[in-house]
């Protein structure tokens, strides 16, 4: 698969100042001329690449809308979901430390992406303030991505990854995943996730409407355990 973005792009970069989405991705509006500049808004198609596995570090992007899912090939060949990053979260970080991104970045559906300017030379480094940020937000969505779902029975493990997204999208979302990307990232199979959701639908946790699930009782739905 080709890389969707154009890498080579000579577009005058932009003050994430003067987003009007500034907090959303940096908890505060970042002071004018601190070093937070992007190359804005990337559209990218349902499937399109971001990134591969093991291609050379480029950047780091923010996500503006839309969903990226995060996909890891093990060396046998077998490929897994490892996350989603979802608007706000930074994608392409973790290439920095060994100069190649260790996972694909897809787009899970319609995206928006802003790409971080970032130094060419290896002996420049990115303004102190931009560096500061990225660690903390770094450090917050390695904390959000500790999934709590590990070790759970199966319907408490949808029902916890059904209540992350949901704090992050709202009580009523379209997944961007299908039932088997989702058994991919909880480790279950798709049969597993299919039965789940039914008897989470069936206890009236949530409906569920093709890819639309509607979470009845609220983003902090209580354990489904019996």
């Amino acid at each position: 698969m080709r890389p969707t973005i154009d890498r080579t792009s000579h577009r005058p970069p932009t003050d994430c100042a003067v987003c009007p989405d500034a907090e959303r991705c940096w908890e505060e509006a970042p002071a004018p001329a601190s070093g937070f500049l992007v190359h804005r808004a990337v559209e990218i198609a349902n499937g399109g690449k971001v990134f591969g596995q093991g291609e050379r570090f480029a950047g780091v992007h923010v996500v503006a809308s839309g969903c990226v899912k995060l996909l890891e090939v093990s060396k046998d060949g077998a490929e897994r979901i490892i996350d989603l990053c979802l608007p706000g979260d930074l994608v392409g970080i973790s290439g920095w430390l060994h100069g190649r991104y260790p996972h694909t970045a897809i787009a899970a559906n319609r995206t928006k992406l802003c790409q971080l300017l970032w130094p060419r030379s290896k002996t420049s480094t990115p303004p102190a303030t931009l560096l500061e940020q990225l660690l903390r937000k770094t450090a917050r969505q390695l904390e959000d991505s500790r999934h709590g779902w590990l070790g759970l029975p199966a319907v408490d493990r949808v029902a916890a990854f059904l209540t992350r997204f949901a704090e992050r999208a709202g009580s009523s979302l379209t997944l961007p995943i299908t039932r088997s990307e989702i058994g991919s990232l909880l480790g279950l199979a798709e049969e597993t996730v299919v039965r789940a959701m039914r008897v989470l639908r069936e206890r009236n946790v949530l409906r569920v409407e093709g890819n639309r699930v509607i979470c009845v009782s609220g983003p902090t739905a209580p354990s489904t355990a019996q």
